[in-house]
Order: structure tokens, then C-alpha cells, then sequence
């Protein structure tokens, strides 16, 4: 049986930290964003369905979502200013995303490659839509957090990763519904809510 090193790369997302250059108050690596996107992606997926009964395929939204970084394995998370600094160096850098994408679907036994060939290059434009808009979500939770601790290294991000939710909700009502019933928490300490209420707890 042919061996993969392909979970194993995986696995260093975890050792792979995010907002490089950024004073971060909390850590954040690759993996627990991609725990986080995932999560998001899927509360999209709900709300298409349940609330503008729009169906959408949440097991390829998630698997999407859960591999939408997986290459950072290979060339580490570079932040947005550096990828997009100019036309070039945003074309050159969407050609190395393929070669390495490539490169760890080729580490896969060849019966495997084609869904996760897949999943990390979805075909689906609304499947990368949801995902793309989740991880921009992500990305805006994460600021407000840091902003809301004093952190005002993540200010000008705030307001950058804001315009670009904004437009987001402009065209995706499930994202304006996001943004309007689960984004005000992240104003708030989360001990105001984590803690069982006696009152809530299940009669038999």
C-alpha cells in the first residue's frame, strides 16, 4: 500500500501561527482558523437553507472550508498586503497556491486525489463563495476580539476586513443575517454568557 504524507502535512497547520507581524494578544495558527471557518461556513450553510431555503451542500462547503489554507502547510501563511502588493506579485503568488496545491494532491494515493483535488478547488462558485465569505468572517471576528481588548495593532485590519464583509453582505442576505444575529457577542466578554443558568437546565 502506497504511504501519504498528506495528513501529516495537515498537521502542521497547527504549527503554522497566522498574522505574522501583528501583535496578537491571543495566538491564532492555520488550523484553529480552519476549525473556525469551517464552523462559520457551516452556520451559512444553515442559514440558506432554514431561513431563504436556498439548498446548498454543506459536506462540500465544510470539506471545502476545512482545506481552504491547507497549502500553507507547504508556503506558511502570508498576510494580504505582501500577496496582493501588486497585479504580479498577486499572479506570481496564485501560481505558487496551485503548484503547491498540486504537489500535496499528488502526495495523496491516487484513488484519493480527485475529491480532494476537489475540495481544495472547488468548482462550485457558490460553494467558494460561502467559503471565501466565512473566512472573511473569521478574519473580522478575530479583529474585533483583538480590538476590543485595546489591541489596536488589529484596528486598521478591522476596518479593511469590514469593507470587505460589508460588500459580502451586500450580495449574500445569509451573511447580513451572520453579521446582524452572531457578530454583536464579539463586543462582549464571553464569561456574560458561558456559564449554565439553573433556570435553563433540563426537568426530568
Amino acid at each position: 500500500m502506497v504511504q501519504s504524507v498528506y495528513i501529516a502535512l495537515l498537521h502542521r497547520l497547527r504549527a503554522t501561527p497566522r498574522w505574522s507581524g501583528m501583535v496578537s494578544l491571543q495566538a491564532e495558527d492555520v488550523a484553529q482558523h480552519s476549525f473556525s471557518v469551517a464552523l462559520i461556513a457551516q452556520a451559512l450553510c444553515a442559514i440558506e437553507r432554514e431561513v431563504f431555503s436556498r439548498e446548498i451542500d454543506v459536506g462540500e462547503v465544510l470539506s471545502a472550508a476545512l482545506l481552504h489554507d491547507a497549502t500553507e502547510a507547504l508556503l506558511t501563511d502570508v498576510v494580504a498586503p505582501v500577496k496582493k502588493f501588486s497585479p504580479a506579485i498577486q499572479s506570481a503568488f496564485s501560481r505558487l497556491e496551485t503548484l503547491a496545491r498540486d504537489q500535496m494532491v499528488g502526495f495523496l494515493p491516487p484513488e484519493l486525489q480527485s475529491p480532494y483535488r476537489a475540495w481544495m478547488d472547488p468548482a462550485s462558485p457558490a460553494v467558494s463563495q460561502i467559503v471565501h465569505a466565512a473566512d472573511k468572517l473569521d478574519a473580522l471576528c478575530r479583529c474585533r476580539s483583538e480590538v476590543r481588548r485595546g489591541n489596536q495593532d488589529f484596528a486598521v485590519a478591522l476596518a479593511q476586513i469590514q469593507s470587505t464583509v460589508d460588500g459580502f453582505a451586500r450580495e449574500m442576505p445569509a451573511v447580513r443575517y451572520f453579521l446582524d444575529t452572531f457578530m454583536p457577542a464579539f463586543d462582549h466578554s464571553i464569561d456574560e454568557y458561558r456559564y449554565l443558568q439553573a433556570g435553563d437546565a433540563p426537568q426530568n
